[in-house]
């Protein structure tokens, strides 16, 4: 009986392991586009239009329009191209300005 109860105990952690690790669901965390690159990297902002994008991205930065401004890390860096409106997934937000993250999960937005 004992061996059994430990058993199940066993299953069910690694279940919720499992389901924790690469799903990731619910609402995205921002929904930007992206107006910088840098290696591995995408600076995305929330709530900018293509209009707004006029290629200083550092007057884009400082200009204080702008609250939700990420640098994000992606793993298996895809092709993301500047002015790509994206949903993003993160969890652990570093709080500098830019706010500096790793994405759980990114998608680009059909147009």
């Amino acid at each position: 009986m004992r061996r059994a109860f430990s058993f199940v105990i066993i299953i069910l952690g690694a279940a919720i392991l499992i389901s924790c690790n690469g799903n990731v669901s619910g609402e995205p965390n921002l929904v930007g586009r992206v107006v910088d690159k840098d290696g591995s990297r995408i600076l995305v902002i929330g709530g900018i239009t293509r209009e707004e994008m006029n290629g200083d991205v550092e007057g884009i930065i400082n200009s204080d329009k702008f609250r939700d401004v990420y640098w994000i890390r992606v793993k298996g860096f895809k092709g993301f191209d500047i002015g790509d409106q994206v949903r993003v997934w993160f969890s652990d937000v570093d709080d500098s300005y830019p706010a500096q993250t790793a994405s759980r999960k990114i998608e680009i937005v059909k147009e």
